[in-house]
C-alpha cells in the first residue's frame, strides 16, 4: 500500500477494486453489505454532514454499539477530513464528560442505549458538555429532544444526503484521523492523536505475518472505539478484499455457532476470551468451523492444548502493539519473538534510559523511522506528552527484552493498569467514580488475578466519619458512574489508608492485603 493516502482515499479503492465482493456482515442478524454498497452509504452520509453540519472544531464524537452507522461514520468523516473522536460507549460520568469536553466535540453520533448517561452529565456542573451543540441519533429522536432540550437533534437516516459519489480528500496522510483514548495508566484517560497513516502502517503489518488474504473471513466482536477492531482486524480485511462478520459483544454461547455459520477463517482472541473459550464445556461447533488461525495477546492458556481441542493455529505471543505506539512489533507464526518493524525503534532501557545489553529485563522505549506511524501525542495534555517522551523515547511503561537477534519478548507492566477481561482500566477512573459518593473519603484501587485469568478490580475505600456503608453499597454507586467492566470485583472498607512518605496510598500493602484475604 502507498504512503501518503488517507483512509477515505483507501477505502474508495478498496471500495473500487472489490465492489461486488461481499464486504461486512452484522452478526446475529445477518444483515450484509458488499463493498460498493457500503462506499455509497458511506458517500451519502458524507454528503449530508457536509450540508448539513458546520466545521466548528472538525471533531465528531461516536458513542455507539458495533454496527454500520458506526463504520459508516468513522468512514465519512475520513472522506471529510474531519477528526473522530472514538468514545468507549461504557463510560459514565466525569470520565465521559472529560474524554467529549477535552476534544471540543460539537457533534456526537450515539443511540437510545446512551440516553441516560449523557442526561446525566447536564445535571451536575462538574460534568457538563458546554460545547456540545447536535445530536445524531441512531433512534429514538423524539425522546433525545426532550431529554436534550438545548441541543439539536438529526436523525442518523435522514442525514443521508440522496447524493452517493465519492468526495476526494488529498490530505496529507500524516494529519490526524482519529482521537482514540488510552485506558490510562497513572491518571485520568489520554486522547491520542493518531493520524492516516498510522492506521494504514498498522493495518498493512498485520496483513503478512497472519497471512490474510482475499478468502478470508474475520470476525470481531470487541468495541470499534478499540484500536484492535478498527485497525487490527477491519482494515486489514478491507485492504485485502476479504469478509467482516462484525459483533456487538463478545457471546461465549454464540462464539462457535456464529463461526460456523458465518464461515469465519481467523479471529483475533483477547487473552480473556481465550481462556473462557478454554475452560467452556465442549460443543460440537467447536471443530466444524473453517477457522485456519488466530492470535492472543497475552495468551494463558498452553498453545498445544488450544490448538488440538479447537483445530486451529494460535499465533504465539511475540507481537506488541499499543494505541500510543501503533503496530511496533509483529510476531512470527511459530516463534515467541516478535519482529521490530522497520519503521521503528526499539530499546531495552534501565530506570536511567541507559541501554541494557540483550536477554536483560528493562522498559520498552520506542522511536518512529519515518513519520505519522505513532500517535502525535496526547489531546490538550502537553505536559503529558512530553512526560512519556524523555530523552527523546516513548516510554511504554511496558517490562520486555530484546534477544541477541533483536527479537523483542514482552514480559509485564510496569504501569499502573488492570486488564480486565480485554479491557485496559485506569485505576485513577476507578478511584475518581467511587469518590463521588459523599460518604467516601477515600479510595484506592488495584488489579488481583481473576479467577479466568487477567485481573480483577479490588477497590479500598476509606469512609467520612459517622458513615455507614456495606461494601455491595459502594459496589451499587460505582455501577451507576462507571463503566461496568471498572465495577471492583471486591471492595474493602479500612479504619485508615496506608500511605506513602509523600502521602498517597500505599498500593504495595494494599496488595498483600488482597493477597491475604
Amino acid at each position: 500500500m502507498p504512503l501518503r493516502i488517507s483512509l477515505g482515499e483507501l477505502f474508495h479503492d478498496c471500495a473500487t477494486r472489490f465492489a461486488d465482493r461481499p464486504c461486512v456482515t452484522i452478526a446475529p442478524c445477518g444483515t450484509s453489505m458488499t463493498y460498493g454498497e457500503l462506499e455509497r452509504h458511506v458517500n451519502r452520509l458524507a454528503h449530508g454532514i457536509d450540508d448539513r453540519l458546520p466545521t466548528g472544531s472538525g471533531h465528531v464524537a461516536i458513542m455507539l454499539e458495533n454496527g454500520i452507522p458506526y463504520l459508516a461514520m468513522s468512514y465519512a468523516l475520513k472522506k471529510l477530513g474531519r477528526i473522530e473522536v472514538s468514545i468507549n460507549r461504557a463510560f459514565r460520568g466525569a470520565a465521559l464528560a472529560r474524554m467529549v469536553n477535552l476534544t471540543e466535540c460539537e457533534c456526537l453520533l450515539t443511540s437510545p442505549a446512551h440516553f441516560d448517561a449523557l442526561s446525566s452529565l447536564f445535571e451536575a456542573p462538574e460534568t457538563d458538555l458546554p460545547l456540545l451543540t447536535t445530536l445524531i441519533v441512531t433512534a429514538g429522536a423524539d425522546d433525545a429532544r426532550q431529554r436534550f432540550s438545548d441541543l439539536q437533534v438529526l436523525e442518523f437516516d435522514h442525514l443521508l444526503s440522496s447524493c452517493d459519489t465519492h468526495i476526494a480528500n488529498d490530505a496529507p496522510d500524516t494529519d490526524v484521523a482519529v482521537v482514540m483514548f488510552t485506558s490510562g495508566t497513572t491518571g485520568v484517560s489520554k486522547g491520542c492523536l493518531l493520524s492516516h497513516r498510522y492506521a494504514v502502517r498498522t493495518a498493512e503489518n498485520m496483513i503478512g505475518p497472519f497471512r490474510i488474504t482475499s478468502e478470508d473471513v474475520a470476525y470481531t466482536p470487541y468495541p470499534l472505539s478499540h484500536i484492535g477492531p478498527a485497525f487490527y482486524d477491519i482494515l486489514p480485511t478491507f485492504m485485502t478484499g476479504g469478509h467482516v462478520i462484525l459483533r456487538d459483544g463478545f457471546s461465549l454461547s454464540n462464539f462457535w455457532p456464529e463461526l460456523v455459520r458465518f464461515g469465519v477463517t481467523w479471529f483475533m482472541c483477547l487473552g480473556s476470551v481465550q481462556q473462557l473459550l478454554y475452560s467452556a464445556p465442549a460443543c460440537k461447533e467447536e471443530r466444524m468451523h473453517r477457522v485456519t488461525r488466530c492470535w492472543s495477546t497475552p495468551a494463558p492458556v498452553p498453545k498445544a492444548d488450544f490448538d488440538a481441542r479447537f483445530g486451529l493455529h494460535l499465533i504465539p505471543g511475540g507481537g506488541y502493539g499499543s494505541t500510543d505506539a501503533g503496530w511496533v512489533v509483529v510476531p512470527q507464526w511459530d516463534h515467541p519473538g516478535g519482529i521490530v518493524l522497520p519503521h521503528y525503534e526499539v530499546a531495552i532501557v534501565d530506570d536511567n534510559d541507559d541501554v541494557l545489553p540483550p536477554d536483560t529485563d528493562g522498559e520498552m522505549v520506542i522511536r518512529p523511522r519515518e513519520p505519522g506511524v505513532m500517535s502525535d501525542g496526547y489531546f490538550g495534555m502537553p505536559d503529558k506528552t512530553l512526560e512519556t517522551r524523555r530523552n527523546l523515547w516513548f516510554h511504554t511503561g511496558d517490562i520486555g527484552r530484546l534477544d541477541e537477534a533483536g527479537r523483542f519478548y514482552f514480559r509485564y507492566r510496569k504501569a499502573e493498569r488492570i486488564r480486565v477481561r480485554g479491557e485496559m482500566v485506569s485505576g485513577f477512573e476507578v478511584e475518581e467514580g467511587a469518590l463521588q459518593h459523599p460518604g467516601i473519603e477515600d479510595a484506592a484501587a488495584i488489579g488481583v488475578p481473576a479467577t479466568l485469568g487477567e485481573e480483577d478490580i479490588h477497590l479500598f475505600v476509606t469512609l467520612r466519619q459517622d458513615i455507614v456503608l456495606t461494601a455491595e453499597q459502594i459496589r451499587d454507586h460505582c455501577r451507576g458512574v462507571m463503566a461496568k467492566f471498572m465495577v471492583p470485583a471486591v471492595v474493602t472498607i479500612l479504619d485508615e489508608m496506608p500511605r506513602t512518605p509523600t502521602g498517597k496510598p500505599e498500593k504495595g500493602k494494599l496488595a498483600a492485603m488482597a493477597n491475604q484475604s
